[in-house]
């Protein structure tokens, strides 16, 4: 097991660990020497390694975490949130989000553009069909359906993940917030976490896939952990998430990862064709709350 993974694995479980020992397990993981051992400027590169780093507790002491959040910055934040040019008029929802989680995971959540970036999901972001907004962005139409009639779900759910990370970590206790939490997740609860309203097919190509860290592309452990999150796991309407995650199970009683999003800087914390650590010990900690 990974040094980073036990880190996790105390964190979750509310042990105090020393400063001496917290610095021995980040400086020790063979993970975040693979995550801060170079870094890009191309592409979305620095986006991927934020979002890896924010997974592991305490990452955020690093100095490459440090260096990387003043490049992310510098580089994406504008008065309005998140975009992926640094350009107001490009922001797209999803990156916007995984930002704000981002940051919020890493104990950064009352830092100045992540308010600005929650401003943009409550004044703009839509959670139900048929919702307008207000947003006049570009990015929004250029890259996809985001707030459309029918929004993008990716869109929906990954705000939702967002505003819970943020809420239980900001200082600001607000309860427009708190709201949209619950109007999100009873919107990705209509579809059983993952299924279309018309014909009970997955809603992505993707959404089904067994993956971590997060990318792109929504996936059903990150349903399964706003679920959890929620305190949605006995909710009849996420049974069927629930069985399908329990068919997946290997003979071993561990699960395997079966997708990597292929992109400059994402780096799987799980290997295919062998047992996935990290998303066994995720999912088994979601489970753990169906009674």
């Amino acid at each position: 097991m990974d040094d980073a993974l036990l880190l996790k694995m105390e964190f979750d479980n509310g042990r105090e660990l020393t400063d001496e020992t917290i610095s021995s397990l980040l400086f020790s993981s063979e993970l975040i020497q693979s995550l801060t051992s170079e870094f890009s400027k191309n592409s979305l590169y620095p986006i991927w390694r934020l979002l890896a780093l924010s997974e592991i507790p305490y990452a955020g002491r690093l100095k490459y975490t440090q260096d990387l959040l003043q490049y992310i910055e510098k580089t994406y934040a504008t008065s309005d949130g998140f975009s992926i040019t640094g350009k107001s008029e490009d922001m797209l929802p999803c990156y916007n989000a995984m930002i704000v989680e981002a940051y919020s995971k890493l104990g950064f959540a009352d830092n100045h553009y992540i308010k600005c970036a929650v401003e943009w999901i409550k004044n703009y972001q839509v959670f139900e069909r048929s919702e307008k907004t207000l947003w006049l962005g570009v990015g929004s139409t250029k890259y996809g359906g985001c707030l459309k009639a029918i929004p993008c779900y990716i869109g929906i759910a990954k705000s939702v993940k967002a505003l819970l990370y943020y809420h239980n970590a900001s200082t600001v206790q607000d309860d427009k917030v708190r709201e949209i939490i619950i109007k999100g997740t009873d919107y990705l609860l209509q579809h059983n976490l993952y299924q279309r309203l018309t014909n009970n097919e997955p809603i992505t190509k993707h959404i089904l896939d067994i993956a971590f860290p997060q990318s792109y592309q929504l996936n059903i452990v990150e349903l399964i952990d706003i679920a959890y999150m929620t305190k949605n796991m006995n909710n009849p309407r996420v049974k069927q998430a629930i069985d399908f995650i329990k068919s997946r199970k290997t003979k071993d009683n561990n699960w395997r990862i079966n997708y990597i999003y292929k992109a400059d800087g994402f780096i799987s914390f799980d290997k295919r064709g062998r047992k996935g650590e990290w998303v066994s010990y995720l999912l088994e900690k979601y489970l753990s709350q169906v009674t």
